[in-house]
């Protein structure tokens, strides 16, 4: 694990920002997106689950990221092995978010209870896998914040 430097980290928060449409402090479901590949899962369907943990490790290692960048509520920006990625909600660093450098896919962790992932080629990876995503996807409307 290793924090980037303010000027690499201040780069990354503004491609993610953008390429995502990241508009508040916390992001989908708390709050709406206008991409379309984005799904929310409820936290308890991946949290503490080893083997949906891997799959998600496995999956961006065959698309070929064996190093994810990592942001903490508190918009800090690490570099992280892809195999110590835990996309969970942490009692210590509050919300999360991992991504690529290209910004091709994205994973949130919301205090809402809701885990979020973004981009095309890992949400079809994903689906692929978990035969019973659909009957775990978080429900926006009782989570979503409205603009204000």
């Amino acid at each position: 694990m290793k924090q980037l430097d303010s000027t690499k980290a201040h780069f990354l928060k503004e491609q993610i920002e953008s390429t995502w449409d990241i508009t508040q402090h916390y992001w989908y479901p708390l709050y709406k997106c206008k991409r379309s590949d984005v799904l929310a899962f409820n936290d308890d369907y991946i949290e503490g689950i080893e083997e949906k943990i891997t799959d998600v490790r496995h999956t961006l290692l065959k698309i070929n990221f064996d190093s994810v960048y990592e942001m903490n509520e508190d918009r800090q920006v690490w570099l992280i092995d892809t195999d110590s990625l835990v996309p969970t909600m942490s009692k210590y660093n509050g919300e999360r978010f991992w991504f690529s450098e290209d910004m091709s896919w994205i994973i949130y962790a919301s205090h809402e209870g809701s885990i979020t992932f973004g981009g095309e080629e890992l949400l079809n990876q994903i689906k692929a896998k978990w035969e019973d995503w659909q009957s775990n996807l978080f429900a926006i409307e009782t989570g979503q914040v409205e603009d204000e």
